[in-house]
């Protein structure tokens, strides 16, 4: 019999010591057989790898995306499409949620934040970074895209690749200053520097802390934002994202089966992990410069307010929010407006559909609009790279 999940006995300490060895020994495979002029070859080449040209096919890497595509055992296929399904019915708040919760609940968390610093993730280039995290989850979500062979297995192990591009090229690269303990670096100007501190760049706690925020967080963003939706509706998604899971690498004993197992995960993450870093505020920033780039003016002193009220004011605080102003009182209308908006949609199977069908493909249609015509290719262009 298989041991009950505890959230509380899990060694966070050892996980962050822990990474992907299946994925990095791939990657150091390419790394030894392949001679690239740049580093940003690799990147492109590795984050594109159904496009890898003829003499770069490396077999270690062959193997990999092979056997990480393989399915596991007792995937629940017709629970993965609900969950989907879930995904597409409600997927304007479901990037509501990302954007206000997800995205700077991680920044929050002054260890791993470090590696997007150093890879300058969403503070440059911040639309075309959060339009990649949201064709991710788009191509994740479509129908059959979780099959064997579908699309979403493919961009899934893209990213895993790039976590483990990522390693390679701190553990490698001498550009990059490693020491052995470091406060995470508190200006721009300290450079390429990584601490052993901090764990392995992007370890198996980050992993599923990443995980947590976009399962665990956004259910929480979807009771505070007034949302309607079945207990069904979570346990499918969370399967969907057990499957995910499978395939980004982290350990099966390390994620959790149900959202109260999520929900004590993250608070023990949380609380380890959370505290004030210039790199967490950095992306704040740039995150929300984005938003006044695609709002009105007028609509510019909600944006305080509405991540205060799904983050809440202690993690706010540390990633240097302003504070929140009158515009709170319009948020239980917001609410109650959602409430009716999205009441027994899940209890309707045609309602249920059309709401799917015309969400995600309004989505689809602003994600197109909002990079003039262009598919993001999954390229990471770093600072890494730069050097």
């Amino acid at each position: 019999m298989t041991a009950a999940y505890d959230a509380a006995a899990i060694d966070l300490d050892a996980c962050r010591e822990r990474a992907d060895p299946i994925a990095d020994a791939a990657v150091a495979s390419y790394f030894a057989e392949v001679r690239v002029a740049e580093p940003s070859a690799l990147f492109a080449h590795l984050v594109r790898h159904v496009h890898l040209p003829p003499e770069e096919r490396v077999p270690a890497v062959a193997e990999f995306l092979t056997e990480a595509a393989r399915r596991p055992a007792g995937v629940d296929g017709v629970a993965v499409a609900r969950g989907q399904e879930f995904f597409n019915r409600l997927v304007a708040h479901h990037f509501s949620a990302l954007y206000l919760a997800s995205l700077p609940s991680s920044y929050a968390a002054a260890k791993g934040v470090q590696v997007l610093r150093m890879t300058g993730r969403l503070q440059t280039d911040t639309e075309r970074r959060l339009n990649e995290t949201a064709q991710f989850l788009m191509d994740i979500s479509a129908p059959g895209a979780l099959e064997p062979g579908g699309v979403g297995i493919d961009r899934i192990l893209h990213i895993r690749l790039m976590h483990a591009a990522i390693r390679w090229m701190i553990a490698n690269d001498p550009s990059v200053t490693v020491v052995d303990d470091l406060a995470p670096p508190l200006r721009d100007e300290d450079g390429l520097v990584w601490s052993r501190s901090w764990g392995i760049p992007v370890n198996q706690e980050d992993l599923v802390g990443t995980w947590l925020t976009f399962t665990a967080v956004v259910y929480e963003a979807f009771d505070a934002s007034g949302v309607d939706y079945d207990l069904r509706d979570i346990d499918d998604h969370l399967h969907l994202w057990h499957l995910v899971a499978h395939h980004l690498g982290l350990e099966p004993a390390l994620v959790p089966p149900t959202r109260a197992d999520a929900i004590a995960l993250r608070d023990r993450i949380w609380s380890r992990q959370q505290s004030p870093s210039a790199a967490g505020v950095a992306m704040t920033a740039a995150l929300v410069a984005q938003a006044h780039g695609r709002m009105p003016r007028f609509a510019w002193p909600i944006m305080p307010t509405a991540f205060r009220h799904f983050l809440g004011d202690r993690v706010a605080d540390i990633i240097g929010l302003p504070p929140a102003n009158w515009t709170r009182r319009l948020f239980p209308v917001m609410s109650a407006f959602t409430r009716v908006a999205t009441l027994g949609k899940e209890r309707h199977a045609w309602r249920a559909r059309v709401s799917a069908y015309v969400g995600r493909h309004l989505m689809d249609g602003i994600l197109v609009e909002m990079r003039d015509g262009d598919r993001p290719a999954f390229a990471i262009p770093t600072h890494l790279s730069d050097h």
